[in-house]
């Protein structure tokens, strides 16, 4: 039979990697960071103190919470968590302008603010129309015969 390998043959193996593949990857401690920058015209071997980053400025608190009431009061179109959100809004507004840099949160306050004053609006457009709703249902009665 022809598929069948012959008695003394070695059936192939599948071929190895790459020569590449097998050398070991690279000692990550083997690179030599460069020396720091001296002061100029300083005496050799004194160099600039460690410095570390500045602290990573802070979400202003005032200004989330403005955020979150102005949202959940145009959902539920709650006139008090608007008001709460315009008010915590400036407060935010006032915290992040004091802070010079600390705080940020500048735009969820400012958020909170114009998420305040729509659900003021829509609450006042809602009680309009419910208002008009009840003045045409009554004048229509009245010009009913009877």
């Amino acid at each position: 039979m022809a598929s069948e390998p012959a008695s003394g043959a070695v059936p192939s193996s599948p071929p190895g990697p790459a020569p590449d593949a097998t050398m070991p990857y690279p000692n990550p401690n083997s690179f030599a960071y460069p020396e720091p920058y001296p002061y100029p015209y300083a005496t050799p071997g004194y160099y600039y103190p460690w410095m570390y980053a500045p602290q990573a400025p802070r979400l202003g608190t005032w200004a989330l919470v403005s955020m979150i009431c102005g949202a959940v009061s145009i959902v539920s179109l709650q006139s008090i968590l608007a008001v709460l959100a315009i008010v915590f809004g400036f407060i935010g507004l006032n915290e992040v302008k004091k802070s010079q840099g600390t705080v940020e949160g500048r735009g969820f306050a400012i958020a909170g603010i114009v998420t305040g004053f729509i659900s003021i609006g829509l609450t006042l457009a809602f009680i309009a129309l419910y208002i008009l709703y009840f003045v045409f249902l009554f004048s229509a009665l009245n010009t009913l015969p009877g």
